[in-house]
């Protein structure tokens, strides 16, 4: 069994993708932001009130919007590896490092948010929406590499069974991906958009973001 070690930092090109993912979803949360605004002020002083079918419309798309990107490598230190999901040159390596980069899409699917999820109380709503969750995950198959002691550099290897090996590592990066927050920060991230936007809608006090497993 693979031995697990210390993740490494993405190198600088992964590092500048995911500054451009974040402006993105900054712009896309401000547009958000405007509409809401614009929308609760009709809302608000047309109609004298919201009801909960024009909340749960609105917040629809809130999840999509607020999704965390997450790029992430790992490195493997494996030893006495007869067979390593079919790459050719395992057998004759009593010691090697493989590393491997992926990439993550993190939040709540609220597309079929509705009424029923809405719960108007004076003036506290409670909204209930699906559990963050790890959406997308996807192993980079070009990334994966060994380390060659004579160049002293990683090169790129071919695993036959690329499925397995997806198969068998993902799960490990999920889990690191709940230990190192990245789920809590999604769940953060939406809570606080969901607040916005319902407070903007009337003249709520308290807003309650409950996440719900399927």
């Amino acid at each position: 069994m693979a031995e697990q070690q210390r993740r490494h930092p993405v190198r600088k090109s992964k590092k500048q993708i995911r500054r451009q993912r974040q402006l993105t979803v900054a712009g896309v949360v401000a547009a958000v932001f405007l509409f809401i605004f614009g929308m609760g002020a009709l809302w608000g002083h047309s109609l004298g009130g919201v009801k909960t079918e024009d909340m749960a419309k609105t917040l629809q798309g809130m999840g999509q919007a607020v999704q965390v990107s997450y790029d992430y490598s790992n490195v493997l230190r494996l030893q006495n590896q007869n067979k390593f999901y079919g790459w050719s040159e395992a057998e004759n390596q009593k010691n090697f490092t493989i590393m491997y980069q992926g990439s993550m899409q993190i939040g709540s699917d609220t597309s079929k948010l509705t009424k029923d999820n809405i719960t108007i109380d004076k003036k506290t709503v409670t909204v209930k929406v699906p559990a963050v969750k790890i959406i997308v995950n996807q192993i980079n198959q070009s990334s994966v590499s060994v380390y060659d002691t004579d160049d002293k550099k990683f090169r790129e290897i071919r695993l036959e069974d690329f499925t397995g090996f997806c198969n068998d590592q993902m799960p490990v990066d999920e889990q690191a991906a709940f230990d190192s927050g990245k789920v809590t920060l999604a769940q953060e991230r939406l809570t606080n958009i969901i607040t916005l936007a319902v407070q903007s809608m009337g003249n709520f006090e308290t807003v309650k973001v409950e996440f719900q497993n399927n």
